[in-house]
């Protein structure tokens, strides 16, 4: 048994599913294949196996890549001046900027985009007219395919590449690119936690109800950048479903842990320092931080983890508002750059349930996400104009 399954074997949430080992091995003997959960994880096929190591050296959690310096990356509040780029991105537009930089010179991007199904896989593109399929987040894993192996090939042709990932796609990116890494710039962000693939297929069949899809938008900013509103848009895309944060089923179990990978909640890529060249974020809690750069429409939280991305940042700040930023201050709004998410104690029951598939999906999706009586009491306040303020004066008082 080869060190992989070995891993597996002995504590699958260690597994992150991030395409390494399947893009290393010469002998075509892993295959990435869907659990119970609707996770993929690596089968080797013994017939075909030779045992030569790749995909162990490749692994980014059997071998991690240790920076040799631990240093505090520099932090900034970043605002995309164009402003409708900026509306059609999850947060400042920064990555936008980042993309037609290594464009204009000649590279490739890769980065998370929607295949004919609405499920996402890696994807790369060549124009900017292109990089609206990589833009905004998107709350599910994304399939890599063999995007390692084309971006290695990209690199010995000797052109640029920007790749956009999750924090465990970038440092597996890095371990199987190795040395030849000059020309390549890895862009992660503050990661969550990646849902199910499987959770998602169901809950779209059923919100989209066999209409015919034209585009999908986990952060459509139409009410305001912090609503989280889910748009699904139809027919002649001026039709579309949309829901928040308050209604959207799917959107709360995504932020309720309901059914992310189970190598989330025990992450071995959050960190301060990563492998990455640049980290990008939401900018949760900039209108306490730098008032100055709050609008409501959108603010990047950006961190520079080395030479080259301090590089790439210096050739496209003309094109954005920047104030720079306190690490540690900033990362009390945004804990997860350094914190794994907490399982929710309904997750085994809740995947459970989906196995037995006894109940209307939606139905069970708001019988394991319905709020509390305690919660409900408070979004009801938050409704009622001028009770915020109310509450705040109150507490205030005390």
């Amino acid at each position: 048994m080869i060190a992989i399954e070995k891993m597996i074997a002995a504590n699958r949430a260690d597994c992150c599913g991030c395409y390494a080992c399947y893009n290393s091995c010469p002998f075509d003997a892993i295959t990435m294949e869907e659990d119970a959960e609707g996770f993929r994880y690596p089968r080797v096929d013994a017939d075909r196996c030779r045992n030569c190591g790749k995909c162990e050296r490749n692994c980014p959690v059997l071998n991690p890549i240790v920076k040799e310096q631990d240093q505090t990356p520099p932090t900034y509040a970043a605002i995309n001046k164009d402003e409708a780029i900026r509306k059609d991105s999850s947060s400042g537009g920064m990555f936008q900027l980042f993309a037609e930089q290594i464009l204009k010179e000649g590279g490739i991007v890769f980065g998370a985009g929607f295949d004919a199904d609405w499920e996402v896989c890696h994807q790369s593109v060549e124009t900017v007219a292109e990089l609206d399929r990589l833009r905004v987040s998107k709350y599910l894993q994304s399939r890599v395919e063999t995007s390692f192996q084309q971006v290695t090939e990209h690199l010995r042709a000797g052109r640029k590449v920007l790749f956009a990932g999750t924090p465990c796609q970038c440092a597996a990116l890095r371990r199987f690119v190795g040395k030849n890494d000059e020309n390549l710039i890895l862009v992660d962000f503050i990661c969550h936690g990646v849902p199910s693939p499987k959770i998602w297929r169901k809950y779209l069949a059923l919100r989209a109800n066999k209409k015919e899809i034209r585009r999908i938008s986990f952060r459509n900013k139409n009410l305001s950048w912090e609503r989280f509103l889910l748009a699904i848009s139809y027919g002649n895309a001026n039709k579309y479903l949309a829901a928040d944060l308050n209604t959207d089923l799917y959107l709360q179990g995504f932020l309720q842990n309901l059914y992310l990978r189970p190598s989330c909640h025990s992450c071995h890529f959050c960190k301060k320092n990563r492998p990455s060249d640049i980290t990008l974020a939401d900018f949760w809690g900039v209108q306490e931080e730098s008032p100055s750069m709050y609008d409501g429409k959108g603010t990047s939280l950006i961190f520079i983890q080395s030479t080259k991305g301090r590089n790439l940042f210096n050739q496209v700040k003309d094109h954005a508002k920047i104030m720079e930023q306190d690490f540690e201050r900033a990362i009390l709004h945004n804990p997860s750059m350094i914190t794994s998410s907490t399982p929710s104690p309904k997750r085994t029951a809740f995947f459970q349930d989906v196995q037995r598939d006894e109940k209307d999906f939606m139905k069970l999706l708001y019988a394991y996400t319905k709020p509390s009586l305690k919660a409900q009491a408070k979004q009801f306040i938050r409704k009622i104009p001028g009770t915020v303020a109310l509450v705040h004066m109150i507490k205030g008082k005390q």
